[in-house]
């Protein structure tokens, strides 16, 4: 039971301050079915009737007490618990390995850390409140047992005939809830790929007509599975009710045939049988609601596996750490990186490499596409982690607990960076510096900064570029790595990105490593490496051939 994995672990670690409430709402609500059956033994004593009246009135209240601590306790818990879930998982993205985020996707990370466990939220309430029902039942029958043991085996024999019938439908239910998960999760990409994609699709009919066919298929085939899912329900509920109904018939037409009883005894007796029926109404409503849940919950531990890492937690204060801000150089000794194939074996590597970088040096990464710049770029900033070699600070080895001490040392400019309004990582907004790099980048006269966030990112995709770049100077990094950056601009300011904000970076003493195809404008770097073949050689050096792939090991 993935669900009770989850909620043991996280959400419910103490049960028993809200298992004990749950019995005793479940013992409130026996006193008022004992209250009422004494009642109607003693409906000729008013005496009896006003004392039973004043009891059933109490044991009311203290249950609607009990009811509210119960559900007040379980809500409190639970969002605790979701909260920590969330940000746990954020860690968990964060401590992965960069190929191991990459393969579980952004789109299913924020469904399993949204929507799905907001199912948890809706279910695990009423998942107490069938908690609670059970202790009633339970309650209920021992009460029961007091009045006619024999009414107690009839029940029981009714309820496990039932409870073989609604075993097989569950088993049905939990295997159609998987594929409406399954059929929910193909309906949404489709629907996202037509939102992201509108201005494609208006100017390709064939294209749009094809994407809604193929998102209207996916809708049709969840309306059958979810009709088919309402029909095994129906048919869930009704034996379920049948069950209850065929116990309180043979209380009644069974028990005074089997047994010497007086009708008072079968009237209590089915009375006491008949109280049953909300908590069983209430177990049987809420496994929907269960079966959601348990989906949830099995989809989060399984992102959580295929992220493979423990939350990462924050640095406690006064931690010791590695300082590598006054570097000299940064490099790469033999390090080697291999995508993995869909068949698991290595489909394209880059490697190995031999690299130094000298600190305020200029280095233009070049290449055709495909050949494996990105893939460089990541491994010298610490996301892939090498297979084979090292990363080398000043000659020596980073080792694996000061990688996040090395990986500080960069700001970047992914190709495909998410410019956010928050300045998250700025250092100081305070001298000014901000918006010198916004005239700089002539971006003053559209946007400025207001407290700790730029006053807005709606901008054109160039522009949206330059307010990246001022973002992750404002980090104050020592190296700044950019990754086609200049390909949004126009050819003016591409000119003033190579011509002049480029020596004025390298004045300041910051490292630049920019992967670049603007072949007009190589002689701006001190240093052009050419990665060709997943190998990697210095541009000045023609001669020098670009090694083969590596074969697995």
């Amino acid at each position: 039971m993935d669900l009770w994995r989850l909620l043991r672990r996280d959400a419910l670690r103490n049960l028993q301050p809200l298992m004990l409430l749950a019995v005793l709402a479940a013992a409130l609500n026996l006193a008022l079915l004992t209250s009422l059956n004494d009642a109607l033994l003693l409906l000729d004593d008013p005496n009896g009737l006003q004392r039973l009246l004043i009891i059933f009135l109490l044991s009311s209240f203290l249950w609607r007490l009990a009811q509210g601590w119960m559900m007040n306790a379980a809500s409190k818990r639970l969002q605790a618990a979701l909260a920590v879930l969330r940000v746990d998982l954020l860690r968990r993205a964060l401590a992965a390995d960069l190929p191991d985020s990459m393969a579980v996707g952004t789109s299913r990370l924020s469904q399993v850390a949204g929507p799905e466990l907001q199912l948890l939220a809706q279910a695990v309430p009423t998942l107490v409140i069938s908690f609670q029902s059970v202790a009633a039942i339970l309650l209920c029958l021992l009460y029961l047992a007091t009045l006619s043991q024999a009414a107690v085996l009839i029940v029981l024999g009714f309820l496990a005939v039932g409870g073989i019938l609604i075993g097989r439908s569950v088993i049905r239910l939990e295997t159609l809830s998987e594929t409406i998960h399954e059929a929910e999760g193909a309906l949404s990409e489709r629907s996202d790929h037509i939102l992201r994609t509108l201005r494609e699709c208006k100017l390709n009919r064939r294209r749009s007509a094809n994407a809604l066919a193929d998102a209207t298929a996916c809708a049709e085939a969840l309306r059958r599975e979810r009709h088919k899912f309402g029909a095994e329900y129906s048919h869930y509920f009704t034996v379920s009710e049948l069950t209850y109904y065929m116990a309180l018939a043979g209380i009644i037409f069974l028990l005074p045939a089997i047994t010497t009883t007086d009708v008072a005894t079968v009237v209590l007796a089915g009375h006491a049988a008949a109280f049953i029926a909300y908590p069983v109404i209430t177990i049987v409503a809420s496994y929907p609601s269960y079966i959601a849940a348990e989906t949830a919950a099995r989809s989060f531990l399984a992102v959580e596996a295929d992220l493979g890492a423990t939350p990462q937690l924050p640095r406690r204060k006064g931690a010791p750490t590695v300082d590598y801000t006054g570097f000299a150089t940064l490099g790469m000794d033999g390090a080697t990186f291999r995508h993995a194939g869909r068949d698991g074996s290595g489909s394209f590597t880059v490697g190995p490499v031999d690299l130094t970088v000298e600190r305020g040096s200029t280095v233009f990464i070049t290449g055709h596409n495909g050949a494996g710049k990105s893939t460089l770029v990541h491994m010298l900033l610490g996301l892939y982690p090498a297979q084979r070699g090292s990363l080398l600070v000043d000659g020596a080895p980073v080792p694996a607990d000061a990688l996040a001490s090395y990986r500080d040392l960069f700001a970047v400019v992914f190709s495909d960076s998410d410019i956010t309004r928050q300045l998250y990582g700025a250092v100081s907004l305070d001298d000014g510096f901000a918006e010198e790099l916004l005239d700089r980048l002539e971006m003053s006269d559209k946007v400025a900064i207001d407290g700790r966030a730029f006053t807005t990112v709606e901008l054109s995709q160039g522009q949206r570029k330059r307010l990246a770049l001022v973002a992750a100077l404002l980090e104050r990094k020592p190296v700044l790595v950019l990754d086609e950056w200049a390909a949004d601009q126009s050819p003016y300011f591409r000119r003033k990105f190579y011509r002049e904000i480029l020596p004025w970076l390298k004045a300041r003493g910051i490292t630049v490593i920019a992967v670049t195809h603007d072949d007009a404008y190589f002689d701006a770097a001190d240093v052009q490496l050419q990665v060709e073949r997943g190998g990697l050689r210095r541009a000045d050096a023609p001669g020098v051939p670009a090694p083969d792939l590596i074969p697995a090991p």
